[in-house]
């Protein structure tokens, strides 16, 4: 699976890189609603918890077939960001692609890309024992969430700097 890398996000013109962006945004939020930990694991999902995850899933997958009709190359869902170096990739990628939008963001925010950083970072934290990186609170500009983005790559780069840390498989 070819990766999004921060050079080729770069080489994106404005309209593709603002269709990309609403559609990772998109995916990012069916991912979140997906793994939801709102509620005890316990507890079942109720209808509307149901029905709010399928319609997140209907528009992600109308968006992205849209998407890779019109555009080359087809964007391909990251399925797991669960190593410093799969994380820290994504981070950088969504970065460039935030940097990208930002001069045209017409509404465009990245909540639920952010939220999925995070979310991948808690989990590796826990995996591998260590504190879990910091989380602001919800960035009001797409300056702060490009900061956001880049923090979160770095924290992923000071993992694998750091001696003795092994990430499980």
């Amino acid at each position: 699976m070819p990766e999004m890398t921060s050079v080729a996000v770069g080489s994106l013109d404005p309209t593709q890189a603002k269709e990309l962006a609403q559609l990772v945004e998109m995916e990012a939020r069916w991912e979140n609603l997906r793994t939801s930990s709102a509620r005890p694991a316990a507890a079942q999902p109720d209808l509307q918890d149901l029905h709010r995850k399928q319609k997140a899933y209907e528009a992600f997958h109308t968006k992205l077939a849209w998407y890779n009709k019109r555009y080359s190359p087809v964007h391909i869902a990251e399925l797991l960001l669960n190593t410093p170096i799969r994380l820290g990739t994504w981070c950088r990628s969504m970065r460039a692609l935030v940097l990208h939008v930002e001069t045209h963001p017409q509404g465009y925010s990245p909540v639920h890309v952010l939220e999925k950083a995070h979310r991948w970072a808690d989990r590796l934290a826990v995996r591998i024992h260590i504190t879990p990186l910091t989380r602001p609170v919800a960035p009001v500009t797409l300056e702060a969430a490009i900061e956001d983005l880049q923090a979160v790559a770095q924290w992923c780069d000071e993992l694998l700097k750091t001696e003795g840390v092994k990430v499980p498989a």
